[in-house]
This record gives structure tokens, sequence and C-alpha cells, in this order.
């Protein structure tokens, strides 16, 4: 059982605030498990449950050995291929209907621009399926708020590496110590503490509290609607 620790009092200094996308920013996950969901009933894969699919989830790739029955798992590599052929098929059109933004998004990041910091996004996504996912963002007039946007394919490691966080803080041209990275997942914080950033969980993803916790961010919030709360902006000249 969650056991939270208080907001109260903590405060955490940024001059740069880089969010993650799925999750976090847009309403992403009902549309994976759909996703999910569509692929294990086209390859016949026995449907797991969500616990099940996060672990399989825990180091930013899916790992086919955490769902597959033992029957199946001499054709993980046959299926993974499959797999991902289905998703570039059927994702993009998903997330052009159906992504839309965390409530509070909009208002959260006006706020934080308008407080003088530098905002960037990281996301593990490739390049191909950004547009559809920028699409709520952009609706909203949120993108041109974006100076830096590094995608999965702007990189060699994804997340957890600290690669592409590092990546942002040098295009941002802001101290590490003066980031903080805002992500729904273990891999997210795992990036922010690798690549020595204030690290904040939200819990509008796939992550619950405790998931979070075991990662050791520096806070917990129910989503960035409470950034705010915590964020002490003191931007540089």
């Amino acid at each position: 059982m969650e056991t939270r620790l208080p907001l109260e009092n903590l405060k955490i200094n940024a001059d740069a605030v880089i969010f993650d996308l799925d999750g976090t920013l847009i309403d992403t996950v009902p549309i994976y498990y759909e996703i999910i969901d569509i692929v294990f009933a086209e390859l016949d894969v026995p449907a797991v449950s969500k616990a099940t699919l996060q672990e399989a989830m825990d180091d930013g790739e899916f790992d086919w050995g955490f769902v597959l029955p033992e029957s199946m798992k001499s054709r993980k590599v046959e299926l993974a291929q499959k797999a991902r052929g289905i998703i570039d098929k059927i994702a993009p059109a998903m997330f052009q209907r159906q992504v839309k933004l965390i409530p509070g998004a909009d208002v959260i990041m006006r706020k934080i621009a308008s407080m003088g910091a530098r905002i960037g996004l990281v996301t593990s996504t490739p390049t191909q399926n950004m547009a559809a996912k920028m699409i709520p963002l952009s609706k909203a007039g949120l993108g041109q708020l974006l100076e830096v946007i590094v995608t999965a394919d702007d990189v060699h490691h994804k997340k957890p590496s600290a690669e592409p966080l590092v990546q942002c803080r040098d295009k941002l041209g802001v101290p590490l110590k003066k980031c903080v990275y805002v992500g729904d997942t273990r891999v997210d914080i795992r990036a922010g503490n690798a690549a020595g950033m204030k690290t904040v969980g939200v819990l509008t993803g796939f992550d619950d509290y405790d998931a979070l916790k075991n990662e050791l961010p520096d806070a917990i919030i129910d989503s960035i609607a409470q950034l705010c709360e915590i964020l002490v902006i003191r931007s540089s000249p």
C-alpha cells in the first residue's frame, strides 16, 4: 500500500523544465492499451494483466518474454516483428483520432513559460509518430513553448539512458543542476537521475506511486497541474 510523502514545504529550484510526452503532457495510455489488445488478438497471444504489461515495459522497450506463454516463447523474435508491423500500421491514425491533452497541461506550461523558465521535451516516440501526437499541443498553442524537442531518432540511446536529456539540456543551455525532468514512468525517473537533473513523477501515465517512488524522484505529484506548487523558477539572466 502506498504511503505518500507530503508536498508541503517541498521546493525545487529550476531554470528549465523538460517534459516527457506520453502520459505526462498527452493522455495516450488508453490508446496504448487498445493497441496492445489489437496486437495480441491478431497474433493470438493470450491477454495478460496490466501489471505484467508494465513489467514488460520496465526498461523502456517491450520485452515479449514477460507476456508470451511458454508454448510461444520460441517465436518471440517473429512475433515481435509482426507486432511492430501491426503497430506501425494502426498507431498513427489512432493517435490522430484519440489523443488529447492531460488536463491542466496548457495552463501549467503557459505559467512556467511566463515565469521565465526554458521548456524542453524528451520522448521515446519515433519522429514518424510525432505529428499525430503533437496535434493537441499545437491546437492549444503549446508547440511554440517547446524550445527543444528530442525524439527517439535524435539519439543513439533512448531513455533510461541520460543521453536524450543531456542533449536537450545542451540545446537549452541550462546547467544540469538547474533542470527538472517531469515524467510518468520509472524509465523517465531513471533517465533524469542518470543525467543529474531533479526529477518529478506524475501519476497520469503507466506507473503508480510505489513504482515511481522506488526510483527516488525528488517529488511525485498527481499530475503536472500541481507542478507550480513545488517549482521555484529562477531564470538565468
